[in-house]
Formats: C-alpha cells, structure tokens, sequence
C-alpha cells in the first residue's frame, strides 16, 4: 500500500509539471462544467468541502470520502443559473458490505470500503446560429455537457482513507466530443489540540483531451489540498487551496452549523468564500455563499444561494435521503 501512495504521489506531481496554472492561461481547458461542484451543501460553503464530504457527494468532490459511509445514501441537485442555464447533479453510494448482504454498525479498518457512482448535466439553452459574417441563419443549436462516474473509497487504517474514481466525459456542441478521465484521493485524519480534524488531497480530472473536429482541448486538471476541523460538535471550519490547470491558484472557505432542534429533526446554517469566483472580472458581488439546511429522519433538504455580480444570483437545491 505504501508503494502505491508513493505511485499516486508521482502522478499528482506530474500534473503540475504538464500545467501551467496560471491565470493566463484562463479558457484554455475545455469541459468547464467539471468545475460546477455538486450539492447545495457545498455551494453554500464556498466549495471547501473536499476534506468533509463523506456521503454519495464525495463521488464528485472526494472519493476518499466514501470511506466514511456506513449507510445508503442518494442525492438530486439542482441549480438554476442566469439565463436559461441550468446543472444537475445525480449520486448514489453505499458500503460494499451491504451489496455481498452483511451490515456493520460501523466503520472498520479492513473494510472493504465504499462505492459511489454519479452524473451531472449541463445545458446551456438555447442559441441562434449564425454564419462567419454575423448573419442569423434561422437555425439554433443547445450546447451540453454530460459526466457519468464511478468511484470507490475505503480505509488503509485508522488514519488514512484513499480513493479513485473514473469518469466518462462528453461534450457538444454542434460536433460532440468524448473522453476519460481519473480522480485520486487520499484523507488524513490527525487530530489538532485534541480536535477531530482531516486533512484531504485530491487530483481530479487526469485524462485525456476534448477534441473537437480538428481542436482538442485539455481537461481541467484540479489540484487541491484541504483541511476539516470541528471545534465543536455542530461546527464544522473548512479550508481548500486549490490550483487550476487554466487558472490561478485561490483559497476557499466554509463554516456550518448543526444543531438538533427535535428528536428527529435538525437544521443547518453555512457561509463560505471561493477565491476564484472572488477574483473574477464580474462586477458586483462574487465570491460569498450562503445556504441552509435541514434533515427529517433520513430526509434531507439543502439551499444555496451564490451570487455571480452582474450576471445575476444562482440557486441551488438538493434532496437526498439515507437508509
């Protein structure tokens, strides 16, 4: 296992050195909607939530994540962009355990981990063709983009999870384009003045390239290195460093609050900062998340609300239930 971390330690390395990740190099990788994230939860706390996520969700943001799950879990998201944009996101994971038919009431080193498969969907509307002296055609094309991924996660030992998921990427716009990608993951979890704490490190969307007729585009390779601490047991403070192959690298932040407000029935309120929304040329408010939570039972409703300046405010709705 040691010589394995040490291979994936290569390859995370090797992406930085393929990359330039600067913010000249803005709009250089193609399949942009990789970068849309996943659930409300997550929106509402700036997107630092690699090192937290520990549900179907972790398909997208951490596969290592899944290590964690001891239950069933399945989610829907939905966010509504400015114009007539829209993303939707789809998960479901569950512990190996339970699809050979056993159950454990909780979480052991030499289990056999957890897996996790997703979709998400862009669609972008709409738009009106015209031809190279700006004439309108009459005709109109939607522009979409699809990712379907499968994902496992499971314990080395008490102290470190690891995790991969594969993805199948397509895109179109008039022409469509296809191609596979790679996430890697690993979790940490020390502890910080007596403090749970998890430090993550994640490399998403190592593939190939989007080639579309005679351009190819790569993917946009994230690098990102994430810390978890809970100062408290209804709080939860997040922080990512994130870096970019089209883009410079920028910190995120996130804080939530649990508390239950009934024997079945609890709520959640969340704020965060993402950098690179913050450093855009938007004018405006950017940046700032905000979002709520609450949780019936074994269902689970989340809100976020992430304002894009002067495009306009972007909601976000998730449903999820546990079993």
């Amino acid at each position: 296992m040691t010589r394995a971390l040490a291979s994936a330690l290569l390859l995370f390395a090797a992406g930085p050195a393929a990359a330039a990740f600067s913010g000249r190099d803005a709009g250089t990788a193609g399949a942009q909607f990789l970068k849309l994230g996943a659930d409300a939860r997550s929106a509402g706390m700036g997107s630092a939530v690699r090192a937290l996520c520990e549900d179907a969700n972790a398909v997208y943001w951490n596969p290592a994540g899944l290590a964690a799950l001891n239950y069933r879990h399945a989610t829907m998201t939905h966010a509504a962009y400015y114009q007539s944009v829209f993303y939707d996101f789809l998960a479901y994971a569950q512990p190996i355990d339970s699809v050979l038919g056993r159950s454990r009431p909780e979480m052991q080193a030499d289990q056999l981990g957890a897996v996790g498969v997703a979709a998400y969907y862009l669609n972008a509307g709409s738009m009106g063709e015209i031809d190279n002296t700006g004439t309108p055609t009459g005709q109109s094309f939607t522009p979409q983009d699809l990712a379907a991924v499968i994902a496992w996660g499971g314990a080395v030992n008490r102290f470190l999870d690891v995790g991969v998921g594969l993805k199948y990427i397509t895109s179109q716009i008039k022409e469509r384009a296809s191609t596979g990608a790679v996430d890697l993951a690993f979790r940490l979890h020390p502890h910080l003045i007596g403090l749970p704490w998890t430090i993550a490190f994640t490399a998403q969307n190592l593939g190939g390239d989007l080639k579309f007729i005679e351009r190819a585009d790569p993917l946009p390779l994230q690098i990102a290195v994430s810390q978890s601490l809970r100062p408290t047991r209804n709080l939860a403070v997040t922080a990512d460093v994130v870096m970019e192959r089209d883009d410079a690298p920028y910190p995120s932040f996130g804080v939530e609050y649990r508390r239950a407000i009934g024997p079945n029935l609890s709520a959640a309120g969340r704020a965060g900062w993402e950098g690179r929304d913050s450093s855009s040329d938007l004018s405006g408010t950017t940046g700032l998340s905000f979002g709520a939570g609450m949780t019936l039972t074994r269902f689970g409703f989340d809100y976020a609300w992430v304002p894009y300046g002067a495009l306009g405010d972007t909601h976000r709705f998730s449903l999820s239930y546990r079993f």
